[in-house]
């Protein structure tokens, strides 16, 4: 197949890379059975191919088939980084139930030999851009990061608070399961009309 040419920007990885395929939507299709949509953000899958799809409420990854590939409502024989595209998928143990319901904000596919971890705590270097007060331990707001959207709180800071235009480190705690978080990863966290982004360091 040829492929019309793809800028790959710092988003984005090499077709070459391990696969990462942010999930940002699930369908349940008559006759087909469950279809996610989202983005390549790294590597190359071809009908076959075995990924891990996760995390689950527990945490856990469960390896999945991809059956199809739809780019722009076409069957194609490939998917690359960069794309957007839809994946037919079955579960590999066929113990594994998979329903729509159990799919939520943050899933996503990945090489199956690449042992992704999910978690509930991490660091990041952030800047305040926008705080009516102050930021203390236990603050708390949803964190925005790819396809994950939960609340999170300050569990420490390098410093006694921040304000408006401050720079830190934090570390945070997911309120309600773990995720899939890589150190280098953009976020932003929001509440009320308060806004800070910054850049995972450490999981």
């Amino acid at each position: 197949m040829v492929h019309s040419r793809i800028h790959i920007s710092g988003h984005f990885k090499s077709a070459a890379d391990p696969v990462e395929f942010l999930i940002d939507g699930v369908y349940q299709v008559q006759g087909v059975g469950i279809v996610v949509a989202g983005t390549m953000r790294s590597g190359t899958v071809i009908p076959g191919t075995v990924l891990l799809l996760g995390p689950d409420k527990l945490g856990k990854f469960n390896p999945v088939v991809v059956r199809s590939i739809h780019h722009k409502r076409t069957p194609v024989e490939d998917a690359i980084s960069g794309q957007a595209v839809c994946f037919s998928i079955k579960p590999v143990d066929k113990k594994f139930n998979m329903k729509r319901t159990q799919f939520r904000k943050g899933m996503i596919l990945v090489d199956k030999n690449s042992s992704p971890q999910s978690v509930y705590d991490f660091e990041a270097e952030v800047i305040i851009l926008h705080h009516a007060t102050t930021i203390k331990p236990n603050y708390q707001a949803v964190v925005h990061c790819g396809v994950i959207r939960q609340a999170a709180k300050v569990v420490e800071m390098n410093c006694d608070l921040l304000r408006t235009g401050d720079k830190g480190h934090i570390k945070f705690r997911f309120m309600y399961r773990p995720e899939y978080l890589k150190p280098g990863t953009t976020i932003l966290f929001r509440e009320g009309r308060t806004k800070g982004l910054g850049v995972v360091s450490t999981v």
